[in-house]
């Protein structure tokens, strides 16, 4: 049915660009939703990413200020005149006697046998004399570089330098 009328052709041209117009209008509604859907999601990443960074650092000083706590608590505790007391009096009775009974033997052992305790005291002595000798010439080695160097710089002498000193 094709109407020659031109106002109801008009009409009818007016509801076909109504109903275009109406299909470009949900297009942009559509095309603003979704850009507006995307910056809230992208401003919630964002709020969460703080929130996990937040988190984390107070975990952190929640960790260390508990480990300082703890520290000072040991201290505290160690410290204590009244767990000195309590370990004094438990040296006291425990190892008074370990001790008396110990050394009893110990000196009953030397008595009987001596040439055990000879071993142990010339091994202790030789170890210490190795050990101050090292000391001695560990001693000796650093005086002597220093002297070489104060010694070329005090006469500035360009020729080679001093030989290390040789190891005895």
């Amino acid at each position: 049915m094709t109407t020659t009328d031109p106002a109801a052709q008009r009409t009818i041209s007016r509801w076909g660009d109504t109903a275009v117009g109406a299909a470009f209008e949900a297009e942009a509604a559509a095309t603003r939703l979704i850009r507006d859907l995307r910056r809230v999601t992208e401003q919630r990443r964002r709020q969460l990413a703080e929130l996990a960074a937040r988190g984390a650092a107070e975990r952190a000083r929640y960790r260390r200020r508990t480990a300082e706590a703890a520290e000072a608590a040991v201290t505290a505790v160690a410290t204590s005149p009244l767990v000195d007391h309590i370990v004094d009096n438990q040296l006291q009775r425990v190892l008074r006697p370990v001790v008396h009974a110990v050394l009893d033997d110990v000196l009953l052992l030397l008595e009987k046998e001596p040439d055990r305790i000879r071993t142990l005291i010339r091994g202790q002595r030789e170890s210490m004399v190795d050990e101050l000798v090292g000391r001695l010439r560990t001693g000796a080695e650093a005086g002597d570089t220093a002297v070489d160097r104060l010694t070329f710089r005090m006469f500035h002498h360009p020729g080679p330098k001093p030989e290390p000193p040789v190891d005895l």
